[in-house]
């Protein structure tokens, strides 16, 4: 443990200066947009007549430090470091503490509705609530009849889907915005599972009663689709409780906002190809595995010529209605009214009753939605035996689905300014989906379409849920059979204009590749990779170029030479500011990431690149500079010409970066006949003195970084030149001391910013007593 002044403990080299009292008054020009006057006597403010822009010098007068210098000075006091065990009893100690207002916090925080439903105003709240309710609501029916024929199920589970887990969400969420339920990705991934494990429709009897659905209807060793969805969605929320248990909220980090745009545009393309078939009254063979899109598309090709006409005319006039609504009717109608037109529902009513009265399954083989249950259905354990089999696509849709929902809802607590918990929403999504399972629900996510419409129509609170459940009970009690002669074709139609938003995602790639073109691959790779592969291989590709592109952009951060403009403590790229003059006799390095072992041998390689100083060089011109001396005495007066710039020397153009920091000495002898021998010698020795290595872009530091720079500092001083640090944060200089690099790298040649270190390496003190002469 460090006791407070450990740093004054640094060993001082024999040549450190001790410059206690020197003072620096650095002259900073700022803009200013009006006048003012100076607020403090180190302040001093100059102005200019006029209203306009004026331009102020601001003069700080404070001593130039070294971090030695700083925490004798400012009474550096580290906290006290705790041990492991120490740790864990306060750990232990803190979340065992039972008192009434932590008690009251506890439940508070895991069950929000105790928290929000006291203060709720009727007054303000329950109109908007109650229309944003029975809007949604209407938004729910269509959708989540249409959704669950996308997972494979009977379109009956949309609609417990929209009652079952919403009404649980509605207890914990902490969104007061997000709509759950059905979700186009999560119904898709849930019907690649549904379609590998379950009974194949066509094997099994259709189901004629509510509990019929969720009982197998022929033997243990098959199981019907709502089984699979419903074990999907426990293993699911058993996921995502896992990971609200393990304070894992910031999982969905990992998911780039890049990732999940092309994630979402390429499932997309596969939600299309799943609805083509009934969109054209076609049959095709459900594929699963890689390639699979492949393959369902040679099929359609194949089939395309067998396609049912009255189908195709019922999809398209339901796509066109519902498109002309949504580009043309909709934006007129958002300027008289928040309330948007119930498209979807109307056109679900419309197709349902044409086809009552057309007859259009017996007439024209158009393919219908076919029994409904009403009441319901009796709690059923999914089949837990499945659940190591799902285990994988359980966790892969458990993350797709968390990201999405609390992306949204940051989104609308931001908007609203209330905050989300990261941690309770993973609890209460798993929650829902537990919930959900035991009444053969599939797992559940927020929409972003009812969610918005659920704001813009005025919701407020999760009042707005129970409202929604309070109609789809009565719609699940009374009116479900009315709905049983829907073509699949019209849900199918509203799915396809639902894609739209998805599909225009590909926009963006335009924008991001001029932006960014390493985060436009990253789209595209996760694009092409749920296209091409399948979707889960798409997720995994896009998160494995995120993360390469992450490794990537640490690995090899920026790096630059610095130099000084004039009359400031501006140290600015050289390269890149033509009025930053390098300073003599140092050096500034300047690396822009964090050190660690994966990028030091590229640290080392842009040190000795961008400065020109390569220690094992130097050291050995030294050498071999010392064995003239002593070979020619006569060397030693014609370098001190040369170095004191009395005799000429020819600077080759293709030297170094450094090349006005490097002074060539050469030595040639005569003979007694006055003409020069065959051999000379060139060499060829730094002018720089001291490398500082501006450190302040450095946010982290390993072991490994630090036995690099100990390294370092070891090399340049038998090279002649001083290594040094500038601008460490305390988190930096912590583990320079844990790893005992401080015991190599004194204190004196760790400064508290860059130009504390050219103020004080410069200091004509510093240059008398620190100064190699050769």
């Amino acid at each position: 443990m460090r006791v407070p002044m450990t740093r004054d403990d640094f060993s001082r080299g024999p040549d450190s200066p001790q410059i206690q009292d020197k003072k620096k008054v650095h002259k900073i020009p700022v803009e200013s947009g009006g006048g003012g006057m100076g607020s403090q006597s180190n302040v001093y403010g100059g102005g200019c007549e006029g209203g306009g822009p004026m331009s102020k010098d601001v003069h700080v007068n404070r001593p130039a430090l070294t971090v030695t210098q700083r925490s004798t000075n400012y009474h550096y006091c580290p906290p006290h470091d705790l041990g492991m065990g120490e740790r864990l009893r306060n750990k232990v100690k803190e979340t065992c503490a039972c008192s009434t207002p932590c008690l009251t916090s506890t439940l508070t925080s895991r069950l929000p509705i105790l928290s929000w439903l006291p203060s709720y105003s009727f007054k303000t709240s329950l109109l908007g609530d109650v229309v944003a309710g029975v809007t949604v609501a209407i938004m729910h029916i269509p959708q989540g009849m249409a959704y669950a024929l996308l997972a494979g199920l009977p379109p009956i589970v949309g609609l417990y889907m929209a009652f079952f887990p919403v009404l649980m969400y509605a207890f914990l969420g902490t969104s007061r915005h997000c709509s759950v339920g059905t979700f186009a990705v999560v119904c898709l991934m849930t019907g690649k599972v549904v379609g590998d494990l379950a009974t194949s429709p066509d094997e099994a009897q259709p189901p004629t009663t509510t509990d019929a659905l969720l009982h197998n209807a022929t033997n243990t060793t098959t199981y019907t689709p709502i089984q699979v969805a419903a074990v999907v969605a426990l293993m699911n929320g058993i996921v995502q409780i896992v990971l609200g248990s393990l304070q894992l909220g910031s999982l969905c980090v990992f998911l780039s906002d890049m990732l999940v745009s092309g994630f979402t545009t390429g499932a997309a393309v596969h939600v299309l190809t799943s609805q083509i078939k009934y969109l054209f009254g076609i049959q095709v063979v459900r594929y699963s595995g890689p390639f699979k899109i492949i393959y369902t598309y040679r099929d359609i090709i194949r089939q395309i010529m067998f396609s049912n006409p009255a189908a195709m005319v019922l999809s398209g006039l339901t796509i066109g209605t519902i498109s002309f609504n949504n580009e043309v009717l909709k934006p007129w109608f958002r300027t008289k009214t928040k309330i948007p037109i119930p498209i979807e529902l109307m056109v679900v009513i419309v197709g349902t009753v044409a086809s009552y009265f057309g007859q259009l399954n017996d007439n024209f083989d158009i393919r219908i939605v076919g029994v409904i249950p009403t009441g319901i259905p009796t709690p059923t354990p999914p089949p837990v035996e499945l659940m190591p089999v799902v285990l994988m696509d359980a966790t892969i849709i458990s993350i797709v689905a968390y990201t999405v929902s609390f992306s949204m809802s940051k989104i609308f607590a931001k908007r609203h300014n209330y905050n989300v918990d990261a941690t309770q929403e993973l609890y209460a999504l798993g929650a829902s989906n537990v919930f959900g399972s035991f009444f053969g629900c599939a797992p559940i996510a927020a929409s972003l379409s009812r969610s918005l419409i659920q704001e813009a129509v005025g919701g407020v609170t999760q009042i707005t849920s129970f409202i929604c459940c309070s109609l789809i009970l009565l719609v699940l009690l009374f009116v479900g059979p009315v709905f049983e002669t829907l073509p699949n074709c019209v849900l199918s139609s509203i799915i396809v204009v639902a894609l739209k938003g998805m599909f225009m995602q590909v926009k963006e790639l335009a924008k991001i590749w001029s932006m960014s073109r390493v985060d436009a691959v990253i789209w595209i790779v996760s694009f092409l990779g749920v296209v091409i592969i399948d979707i889960d291989y798409g997720l995994a590709l896009g998160i494995i170029a995120s993360l390469l592109v992450l490794l990537c952009r640490t690995q090899q951060p920026k790096a630059a030479c610095l130099g000084h403009v004039p009359n400031t403590d501006l140290y600015l790229d050289v390269n890149k500011y033509s009025s930053a003059e390098e300073v003599a006799a140092v050096s500034i390095f300047q690396f822009g990431g964090p050190l660690h072992f994966a990028n030091t041998e590229y640290f080392r390689t842009q040190l000795t690149t961008l400065t020109g100083l390569t220690p094992s060089k130097i050291a050995s011109n030294r050498e071999l500079l010392q064995k003239h001396q002593l070979s020619a005495p006569d060397l030693t007066n014609q370098s001190n010409k040369e170095s004191n710039g009395s005799t000429k020397s020819d600077i080759s153009d293709t030297s170094t970066k450094s090349a006005s920091k490097i002074i060539q000495l050469f030595r040639s002898r005569n003979n007694n006949k006055g003409e020069k021998d065959a051999k000379h010698v060139t060499i060829s020795l730094p002018e720089v003195k001291y490398l500082v290595i501006e450190m302040s872009s450095i946010s982290y530091l390993d072991s490994s970084g630090c036995n690099l720079l100990t390294q370092l500092y070891k090399e340049y001083k038998a090279a002649g030149i001083v290594l040094c640090l500038a601008g460490p944060s305390e988190s930096v200089l912590d583990t320079l001391e844990d790893c005992h690099a401080l015991n190599e790298i004194p204190g004196e040649h760790i400064f508290h910013s860059t130009h504390d270190a050219v103020t004080l390496l410069t200091s004509p003190a510093h240059i008398n007593n620190s100064c190699t002469r050769l």
